[in-house]
């Protein structure tokens, strides 16, 4: 079986990234299925999960939660500019915010970008005080979030699931 290697990371082959893409689809798949759909037995699928596991490809299987449902009505991008010399500082107190959910690194302006997931109008209110209280913000900027078409967290990874459909 053909390997190849990816970006600074060991090398991975087609079985693997076949089980990369099951994975994202199911992760509560049994391995005695998951050897099944790739003609393996259910310790090897074991063994090679656990390696991609072990090599953090594999960084955390974890439930995607239907917040809506559990009373958390309100999801928004918050820009913060922030000062460049405190950045750091400014990253690890966001990180510990329960309701900040995902902060990336972009170019340009802002510095920043959080995603939130509130209650309501109220308590994102709340998170934004807190964020504009932090030393080294230096401004933020809101949109919510008024429909979601698209969120997922499945990328094709094999060669024959990556070519074009019309």
């Amino acid at each position: 079986m053909k390997k190849r290697s990816l970006a600074g990371y060991e090398e991975i082959d087609e079985k693997d990234l076949m089980i990369l893409e099951i994975l994202q689809k199911n992760s509560d798949i049994t391995f005695t299925d998951l050897g099944k759909q790739l003609k393996i037995s259910a310790s090897t699928a074991y063994n090679r999960v656990k390696k991609l596991k072990e090599t953090g490809l594999i960084k955390k299987i974890v439930a995607i939660i239907d917040y809506d449902r559990l009373g958390y009505r309100v999801k928004a991008l918050i820009f913060i500019k922030t000062d460049p010399k405190k950045i750091d500082s400014v990253v690890e107190i966001l990180k510990k915010k329960d309701r900040i959910v995902a902060i990336y690194d972009v170019t340009g302006e802002p510095t920043l970008v959080a995603v939130a997931i509130a209650r309501n109008h109220v308590d994102l209110a709340s998170l934004l005080d807190e964020i504009g209280r932090i030393e080294g913000v230096q401004s933020t900027n809101t949109m919510i979030i008024m429909r979601t078409f698209k969120e997922s967290y499945e990328l094709s990874l094999t060669q024959s699931s990556t070519e074009v459909s019309e």
